[in-house]
């Protein structure tokens, strides 16, 4: 399939390819074909002033999404732009507005307005915002209503949104039929099936899809196909209503790329660790390899308050057999609202995994990072280590009380290195 460009994709391509090859170590010509055939996605609305161009999927590096924003028990904006620089300090390569309440335009032109990296969202949110808000029920809103707020957003400077197009009725059917364990765990699927059930309609993403194309088409709005059918426990993967959606979502990708609007493929939730190199290739193999952005997976139910670690497990696995976008988890995850901490903590697991993803399929960057690292563990370079290292301010830190002695506190006069000293 030929896949050509919008206009804005394309003025992005002529003026910033050879600057976003050169920083993933790629040649311009390997991009713009990956980018053609929709192997790659660039996020970069032309409306986002001063947005950093970002590239998604293979043969770019892993990147890692944070998602931060207001819920209905703690609506503070100020805590988000404080998580928003955190974000960008700890090494996120985006971030999603994920908010439900408060002025969600106030937070999210705020957010466009203080930051380089490609902002993502999701607009049924913002819908049914206003229906809960005002204690209405979502199914209430229109197609109408959701068209407007998707051009809305493309309009403010909205990179790239998730869009649940895949949640088809009779995918809801299959979800119900084989009693799910934990049901539909997505809050836009959720809210999807609800409005399906309550009108007896199609869901509207799904059915007014071509309007949903002309609007990212006019600002270069990169489509994040979302999985409102994704898995909420381990026991649920994989089952019929997975697979449904992420085949109607491979028909949607090649009907967006014969438009020319970018797309992205949203992956699992919760897998077990011995399905997760099936489900990664399965996917990837039914959307003709689109850039897929995953949830972890988070590879046990059982670790709450520690889901960053099960995510990451799952991440570099992913990542390994082919997932190009680790959506962080942090360790609120199933408990409440992240905090500052629990974000700086999510994007470190999340990068952790991307790294080791990278080493696996042996990109030379991450390899060579690997290998500088172990010289400088062996010349007791604490300063080179700590550049080297995924939180180098962590390292210092935990450096700072001993960093006068050559050797770390642990082995002392007992380092395996120095005694190797003139042998």
């Amino acid at each position: 399939m030929v896949f050509t460009p919008n206009a804005s994709l394309r003025a992005v391509l002529d003026g910033q390819l050879e600057a976003m090859a050169a920083a993933e170590d790629l040649s311009p010509d390997s991009v713009a074909a990956a980018v053609a055939a929709g192997t790659m996605t660039v996020l970069a609305n032309p409306g986002h002033a001063g947005v950093r161009p970002t590239l998604i999927g293979q043969p770019a590096a892993i990147k890692v999404n944070a998602n931060i924003g207001t819920s209905p028990f703690l609506d503070d904006a100020a805590l988000e732009r404080g998580k928003l620089r955190i974000c960008e300090t700890a090494g996120a390569d985006t971030v999603m507005d994920l908010s439900t309440a408060g002025d969600l335009d106030a937070i999210r032109r705020g957010m466009l307005d203080a930051t380089v990296l490609p902002l993502g969202t999701v607009p049924v949110y913002a819908v049914a915002n206003r229906y809960i808000a005002a204690e209405a029920d979502p199914a209430g809103m229109t197609e109408d209503e959701i068209l407007s707020e998707i051009e809305k957003q493309a309009a403010q400077g909205v990179d790239f949104m998730t869009v649940h197009c895949g949640v088809t009725a009779r995918a809801v059917d299959l979800s119900r039929e084989e009693e799910r364990l934990t049901g539909i765990v997505s809050r836009g699927g959720a809210i999807l099936a609800r409005w399906m059930r309550r009108n007896g309609r199609e869901n509207p993403f799904y059915a007014r899809f071509d309007d949903i194309l002309d609007i990212a088409r006019a600002r270069n709005v990169v489509l994040s196909l979302g999985d409102g059918l994704r898995p909420g426990a381990g026991a649920d993967a994989g089952d019929a209503a997975q697979w449904e959606e992420v085949i109607e979502l491979g028909r949607l990708a090649r009907r967006a790329r014969a438009r020319g609007v970018q797309v992205m493929i949203e992956g699992p939730g919760h897998v077990p660790l011995n399905l997760v190199a099936a489900h990664i290739q399965c996917i990837k193999r039914l959307t003709a390899n689109a850039p897929l952005y995953v949830l972890g997976p988070l590879t046990t139910d059982c670790a709450p308050g520690y889901d960053h670690i099960g995510a990451a497990i799952g991440g570099a696995l992913a990542g390994t057999f082919g997932a190009d976008f680790l959506c962080y988890v942090t360790p609120a995850e199933h408990l409440t609202l992240p905090c500052a901490d629990d974000v700086r903590q999510g994007i470190m697991a999340s990068r952790i995994a991307a790294q080791a993803a990278e080493t696996a399929r042996g990109r030379e960057r991450a390899v060579s990072r690997n290998r500088d690292m172990s010289r400088a563990r062996k010349a007791l370079d604490w300063e080179a280590m700590a550049a080297l290292a995924i939180d180098p301010a962590l390292v210092r830190e935990r450096r700072r009380q001993f960093s006068h002695q050559k050797e770390c506190a642990m082995c002392g006069k007992f380092c395996a290195v120095r005694m190797q000293d003139g042998l």
